[in-house]
């Protein structure tokens, strides 16, 4: 691999702006060394400079090898092999293997390890959190190489809960440190076995799992100079499989049926409304406009929903994070905006009542609410004894009682009421209507406790007994002056000794000067909400595009919200389209808005969320990140569904080819029983990326998302083809059972919404012969993403998945990521490239060896920049002083790290440089990502002729291509 060329063999450009000097080279490499030009690169040697067999004792000894808690096995097609062991007791590291390789003295040398394609953590389903996700590290001469966690340059392997390639062998490939082999024939290498690392841990202890179960199979390692890895011929391989549909799975259905029906009735009977989150909230108002739920038609339906946004109210006001820092994050509270407007045509007059719920009374006092057993009553987990239910066949006013049983001398059955209430000093009168029916012992009786604010109790026995034995309804009660300190009551009712006993129509009285805040109308009081989420998330307008399009949906729905309860307080809807427009990239991101609504344009004028070839910016290309189907199909809803729901074809048609944009990003491969599946492609992503991708094909399965929402809400002729292409491989069934096992609200909103509107209307769907692209039988096709500089290239039975603009967070790395695939083998590597463009700026690579950054985001100052240091000795980053130079960011942009100076923090448009050549294989790239400027790139002497994938024209060696702003070359020599 080169290093900076001279002067005089710097690329050549002509920018409509004017001429300027480009800097192509390794900004790692000190420049004064061997320097050469990109055209007189040195010829590719395929044969490896040394090959270490695992498992061989010849092979071992001939690399002065030494192994840790290590056991040799017998692998895939009968290899030998070397495990890690976990250590006793277990800890974070594992075994190790340290040895001797043969390395180049200059240029860069390449490491490929060899892993077997069937080996997988078998703890969890696909695309679950599985337990046993070990990782193998990298080190040089006692350094570690790269970063354990979304680095650049990453670790040997992550296990995954899928194999990443069934029935055959693929490599991974990562470059040695140049000045750690300059000079040298040999260097000391080591593979550390380590746990699993959760990134959004918030301590050490989050991040970092402990290692319990031998590591994955490790078979061979190879040092060599060409970036392309060549296994020597003699290598056994495994053969392209052959698949198969998949059959079965159809009771899933049955599962997600009985799941959602018990979901409903839950939200529906027993749960508590003010407790509800935004997702059971939705699910209640859904099921009530759906024939299928018990919640159908129901007036409690829409009373329980209602008390349900009481509950996010009345939350709010005691916590303003109920609506800046929620479970339901940049969305704020745009999902009382949708469900208001899913039900507006069945409100009746009840905006017209006072909100419920409020802390100064006791919750479902008549015991009208609930199931088997009443909302808003517990009971107490020492006191187990006897039963308690809700009665509606006994009643002294309303039409439901709560029914407490008791039997034998020493029997009881105790309930309180939760949550506890809030209450002020004086005299309180707390009572309680009573019923019984051959109660014997101490009978049937009231006792309200008493706690202070941190819930510490301040006062009890305070028992007031019914008659005994059988009579009518007779009121109890108890008048007493609130204990010092206390804050809140807790109101239990209970029966001590056997027999039955009602209670009805709790009461708690406050003395007659108490000022207790009265709740507003809930009409002012949801205008309230909807308008501070709306104005607070206009000002919190996030810059990463998942959140950016979530806030948006968010704006969105508050806004629509206020067009149904206060008109002249809503934003006209152009104004609040451009939130979605801007989040989508259909125009350009101006960022939060100052108090006054004026954009404050933290990127530019000109700052795309989602770049012209329909893919999300985070900052580059990623894989599940990038899968924003779920976010498009729920922004397009909250157009179109409910009360003056509206057309947006313009929205629709933007969505639509961002998912087909994702459908160039696919892999065809066989899942671990040899069937045919498409998968996400992952290898080439910038975020906590998996390898390999989840099953996907249009949308996939997640935690809002189904596999066959996009096809059903968009109805776009290739994209329900490659639905239908999905159900054909047999590969929808396996994708449910998140919806059918789950117990997360969320996820059972997404379940509701499969089985009542996705599964019926996509059976009725017109068959459609579209089929996802990077098929081995789909034509060839090039795709380019200058923004994100990234390629997907289908060629024949080759797909060819490069980041050119990879992890480079800083500054221009010159590093690429790529993932090559044929039918027979994959290969992925981080590899390098060269540059041009920069800026005389630099930034230098810290001692860091869990992320190679620090999070752009001012709520995470308790992380240190680069992660929490991991267990055990302190580590020394190899890659710690390289220095990576800045490319240009436009005028406009006042600070790229949009005020998040700390050390190392992640840093928007600095490290995608104006021009990359990338060499791998037979293919070169050339990607122009400025927008001013056209670039004349050298001669290609050494790779030779060529054809132009994009024009299937051949350009000749010595032919000086001009490449203008914003395109790419893609040369194929096979």
């Amino acid at each position: 691999m080169p290093d900076s060329p001279r002067r005089r063999e710097v690329l050549k450009y002509a920018g409509t702006v004017g001429a300027g000097v480009a800097v192509l080279g390794l900004p790692s490499v000190p420049t004064a060394t061997a320097a050469t030009s990109v055209s007189a690169a040195t010829k590719r040697e395929c044969r490896p400079l040394d090959i270490v067999v695992f498992g061989d004792t010849d092979s071992e000894a001939a690399h002065n090898l030494t192994a840790t808690l290590s056991d040799t096995v017998t692998g895939g097609l009968g290899q030998s092999a070397r495990v890690l062991n976990p250590t006793s007791p277990a800890s974070y590291w594992g075994g190790t293997l340290k040895f001797e390789v043969a390395v180049r003295p200059t240029g860069t040398t390449y490491v490929t390890v060899r892993l077997w394609g069937d080996d997988h953590d078998s703890t969890s389903e696909e695309a679950a959190a599985g337990t046993n996700m070990w990782r193998l590290q990298l080190f040089c001469e006692g350094k570690q190489v790269g970063y354990q966690d979304q680095g650049a340059v990453d670790g040997l392997d992550i296990l995954d809960t899928a194999p990443r390639a069934p029935g055959r062998f693929f490599f991974h490939t990562l470059p040695l440190p140049e000045k750690m082999t300059a000079g040298k024939e040999k260097v000391t290498l080591e593979i550390r076995s380590m746990g699993r690392i959760w990134p959004y841990g918030q301590d050490a202890t989050q991040l970092y799992r402990t290692m319990t179960t031998p590591s994955r199979g490790i078979y061979r390692l190879y040092t060599h100079t060409d970036p392309y890895f060549v296994p020597p011929k003699d290598e056994v391989q495994g053969t392209a499989p052959t698949a198969t549909p998949r059959t079965g799975g159809e009771e899933v259905l049955d599962a997600i049926r009985a799941r959602v029906a018990k979901d409903q009735n839950q939200l529906l009977t027993k749960a508590t409304p003010a407790a509800m989150d935004g997702w059971a909230m939705q699910s209640l108002a859904e099921g009530y406009l759906w024939s299928g739920s018990p919640a159908y038609g129901k007036p409690e339906a829409i009373d329980r929903v209602l008390q349900a946004i009481d509950g996010r109210y009345m939350a709010w006001q005691a916590d303003d994070t109920v609506m800046t820092g929620s479970d339901q994050q940049w969305q704020g509270f745009g999902r009382v905006g949708l469900v208001l407007a899913l039900l507006w045509e069945h409100l009746g007059d009840r905006l017209d009542e006072r909100v419920t719920g409020s802390p100064y009374a006791i919750a479902n006092p008549g015991f009208e609410s609930g199931a088997d057993t009443p909302t808003g009553w517990e009971k107490p987990g020492w006191a187990p004894s006897g039963t308690w239910s809700r009665d509606t066949t006994v009643h002294r006013s309303g039409s439901a009682s709560l029914k407490l049983e008791a039997t034998g001398a020493a029997g009881y059955s105790y309930v309180y009421s939760a949550p506890k209430t809030r209450i002020g000093q004086g005299t309180y009168k707390y009572g309680a209507w009573i019923r019984t029916d051959g109660v014997t012992g101490a009978g049937a009786h009231i006792d309200p406790l008493f706690f202070d604010a941190s819930g510490k109790l301040v006062g009890g026995d305070h028992k007031v007994f019914a008659s005994k034995g059988t009579h009518d309804w007779e009121y109890v009660e108890f008048v007493f002056d609130t204990p010092a300190g206390a804050t809140q009551v807790e109101m239990h009712l209970r029966l001590s000794g056997p027999g039955t006993a009602w209670f009805d129509d709790v009461t708690l009285v406050a003395p007659a000067d108490t000022t207790t805040p009265v709740p507003p109308v809930r009409k002012d009081a949801y205008v309230d909400m909807l308008r501070s989420s709306r104005d607070y998330w206009r000002q919190h307008f996030p810059h990463y595009s998942n959140q950016a399009q979530i806030c948006a949906i968010g704006l969105y729905q508050t806004n629509r919200g206020l067009k149904l309860l206060a008109p002249d307080l809503a934003l006209p809807e152009d104004r609040a389209r451009d939130y979605l427009y801007q989040s989508i990239g259909m125009v350009p991101y101006l960022g939060p808005e100052d108090a006054d609504g004026n954009p404050t344009k933290p990127l530019g004028d000109s700052y795309h969320q989602v770049t012209k070839a329909g893919l999300t910016r985070e900052l580059g290309y990623v894989g599940s990140y990038g899968e924003v189907i779920d976010w498009l199909v729920m922004m397009y809803e909250s157009v179109t569904r409910g009360y003056q729901g509206q057309q947006a074809p313009e929205l629709r048609d933007h969505m639509v080819k961002m998912t087909k944009a994702r459908g160039r990003f696919r892999v065809i491969d066989v899942d671990r029983d040899h069937h045919r599946i498409s998968r996400i492609e992952t290898v080439i992503g910038w975020r906590n990326e998996v390898f390999p991708g989840e099953t996907a094909y249009a949308s996939r399965t997640a935690w809002d998302s189904n596999p066959l929402m996009a096809a059903v809400a968009f109805r776009d002729p290739e994209i329900v083809g490659w639905t239908q292409e999905m159900a054909a491989d047999g590969q929808l069934y396996p994708q449910l059972h998140l919806q059918a096992t789950h117990t997360w609200t969320r996820v059972g909103l997404n379940a509701l919404r499969f089985l009542s509107r996705d599964w019926p209307e996509f059976q009725a769907l017109a068959a459609r012969p579209g089929r996802i692209p990077t098929g081995w039988d789909q034509p060839d096709f090039v795709l380019t993403d200058e923004e994100n500089g990234c390629v997907a290239v289908k060629n024949g039975e080759e797909l060819l998945f490069a980041s050119l603009y990879f992890r480079s967070r800083q500054g221009v790395n010159n590093y690429a990521r790529v993932h090559h695939v044929t039918p027979v083998d994959q290969r992925s590597a981080t590899i390098r490239e060269r540059s041009a463009g920069t800026t005389d700026k630099t930034f230098t690579a810290r001692d860091w060896v869990l992320w190679d950054y620090a999070i752009n985001d001012p709520g995470a100052g308790h992380i240190p920049p680069g992660g929490f240091p991991p267990p055990g000795d302190t580590l020394h980053q190899a890659l710690a002083g390289d220095v990576y130079h800045l490319a240009p960011v436009p005028a406009d942009v006042p600070d790229p790290t949009l005020g998040v100076h700390f050390d190392g923090v992640e840093t928007m448009l600095v490290g995608r440089a104006p021009l990359y050549l990338c060499e791998y294989g037979d293919y070169l790239i050339a990607m122009n990502t400025s927008t001013d400027k056209t670039y004349t790139l050298p001669a290609r002497q050494d790779f030779g002729p060529a054809r132009d994938l994009t024009t299937g024209r051949t350009i000749g060696a010595g032919t000086r291509h001009r490449l203008g702003p914003r395109s790419t070359l893609v040369l194929y020599r096979g």
